[in-house]
């Protein structure tokens, strides 16, 4: 597809750039649409200079029907810029094993240590092993010669699939090496490693189980861990999967045995998947958050697509709140308006029961204080028209639906399906009429109530693109104003310093685009004030002004 670049004006709508946005990871080759999850990222350095400058992203293959998992094996990709993805094969397969299911090429992590790489797996509820290779491609070959590293017996867990989801890590404290495997479903294991790789050190007596405190009572450790250390913060964070569905949080602790602190909630569950697993990794200076969603046509919770997004701290290392977003690290989010007023979807909370998943909603006009993201929309070309897309529920398209307009997921992937979210726009003086391509002759419009109908005389809608995210700081009659714009998707997070470098005032601000904040400073100096990355600092005098 290609991506709309800027407001329309006249017959420029369907004239687009080619753009990155999520899914990141839908095809092989050109033209070969894929499916896949779990996602695990490896940062390079290849040229030797110590920073990182290629990612190698390895995602577990669904094949199946979308009742299951049927994952018969791993794919490879590469990037050196996290937009712009290479198809590099497949690196491992489940029967590459000789224990398991050949089918059940579930979550890994591939690491570098030494001049190998190491390519841990778990394989349904069978246990979980490691390969090695001379390459971050492959092919990768069982290092144990078809024994497990961890046995299905090694642990007693309170679910009979709990040996799942390895992440890795390796560090050198106080000039000791340690290798580090952590797992687990319902319980969260941690072992260290023996300098081989392949071998636990201190056996299955060296596994410890590791418990996260705080956690909210509506809430539960799930799955799919991942390790992480942020620079310059000595604190380990531990991202996972809560509850089911899956929602995303994360926890810290000063020491990678814990106690863990439950952190909060790094994105609330999602509208197509009833998983989520999270890999996190900095690279060329921003940190990235990589999961995944159902958001291609009859996909959902085992047929899932790879989405790439930022991720925020605040100075104190807190994340900051992500929504899934189709725009992605590149894409452009728009709001559409009739006479003023917002085209926007009557708001649904995303599920956490599957009997109420996936779901569809209606479409108004007027966007919601509450819920400000749900009049967020990304255009993108194709069948001879235009979709408009949900940009916090990617997946679902506003689509003619006998004879209504509703917001809706694309669930058969039919020609049929495709020409329902299909609309051909037709421009006049800057705005711009859809017409149904499934229904010729019926237009987006809006009753009197404000409800979005399909009409035989067309409505133009207006499109505005949102601003990047910006940060401005002033200084107006003593008080300091604070004022910017934060991308779409993403909560905002504005934190203001004291001169001694205490925190004096905490405030979050919604996605919509735009944000003002005010506070009037207690004494003189230099006051530092962040938002999601970016940093302002405004030096106040003694009187306040």
């Amino acid at each position: 597809m290609k991506k709309l670049l800027s407001v329309c004006l006249g017959a420029a709508l369907l004239c687009s750039t080619a753009m990155a946005s999520n899914p990141e990871i839908t095809e092989t080759e050109p033209g070969t649409r894929v499916c896949c999850g779990d996602p695990a990222a490896l940062v390079e350095d290849t040229d030797g200079d110590g920073e990182g400058d290629k990612v190698y992203l390895y995602v577990g293959h669904d094949t199946g029907d979308g009742a299951y998992y049927s994952m018969p094996d791993y794919l490879c990709y590469s990037t050196t810029d996290m937009v712009n993805w290479t198809y590099e094969g497949v690196p491992l397969r489940a029967g590459d094993f000789s224990w398991g299911s050949p089918n059940d090429a579930w979550a890994s992590q591939v690491i570098k240590y030494g001049d190998k790489y190491y390519f841990y797996n778990s394989k349904n509820s069978s246990g979980m092993s490691v390969a090695v290779s001379d390459s971050p491609t492959g092919p990768f070959k069982d290092a144990r010669n078809g024994v497990r590293l961890i046995e299905p017996g090694f642990t007693n867990g309170k679910v009979g699939w709990d040996d799942i989801d390895p992440t890795v890590w390796v560090e050198t404290v106080d000039g000791v090496e340690h290798r580090y495997l952590m797992w687990g479903n319902s319980n969260l294991y941690l072992a260290e490693l023996n300098e081989d790789m392949i071998s636990l050190a201190g056996g299955r007596e060296g596994i410890r189980e590791l418990t996260v405190n705080g956690i909210p009572a509506n809430s539960q450790y799930t799955e799919a861990p991942w390790i992480y250390r942020r620079p310059g913060d000595g604190r380990y964070y531990v991202f996972f999967a809560s509850n089911w569905h899956e929602e995303l949080s994360y926890a810290v602790a000063d020491n990678i045995w814990g106690p863990y602190e439950y952190a909060g909630l790094v994105m609330g569950v999602g509208a197509s998947s009833n998983t989520n697993h999270p890999a996190v990794i900095d690279f060329r200076g921003q940190t990235y958050i990589i999961y995944h969603t159902g958001a291609q046509p009859k996909g959902g919770g085992y047929l899932r697509s790879v989405c790439v997004d930022r991720l925020y701290f605040d100075e104190n290392g807190g994340v900051a709140q992500l929504e899934e977003s189709s725009v992605g690290l590149d894409g452009q989010a728009v709001s559409l308006s009739l006479d003023g007023e917002k085209l926007t979807q009557v708001h649904v909370d995303n599920s956490l029961l599957p009997s109420a998943y996936p779901a569809g909603t209606t479409l108004k006009l007027g966007a919601s204080a509450l819920y400000p993201n749900d009049s967020l929309w990304e255009i993108t070309e194709g069948n001879g028209g235009v979709y408009i897309q949900s940009v916090n529920k990617m997946g679902y398209y506003v689509t003619e639906y006998r004879g209504m307009a509703k917001l809706l997921h694309d669930n058969d992937d039919s020609a049929a399906s495709l020409d329902a979210r299909t609309f051909i726009p037709h421009e006049d003086g800057g705005l711009t009429a859809y017409e149904s391509k499934s229904l010729p002759g019926k237009y987006l419009a809006a009753d009197e109530y404000g409800n979005i109908i399909l009409a035989d005389e067309p409505a133009c809608f207006e499109i505005t693109a949102l601003a990047e995210q910006s940060l401005s700081v002033s200084l107006e009659n003593g008080e300091i104003l604070i004022s910017g714009t934060n991308e779409p998707g993403a909560e905002l997070i504005i934190v203001i310093s004291a001169p001694d470098g205490t925190r004096i005032a905490y405030s979050r601000a919604d996605g919509e685009g735009r944000f003002a904040y005010g506070f009037l400073p207690e004494g003189s100096g230099t006051y530092r004030i962040t938002a999601s990355g970016r940093v302002a600092e405004i030096t106040v005098g003694g009187d306040g002004e």
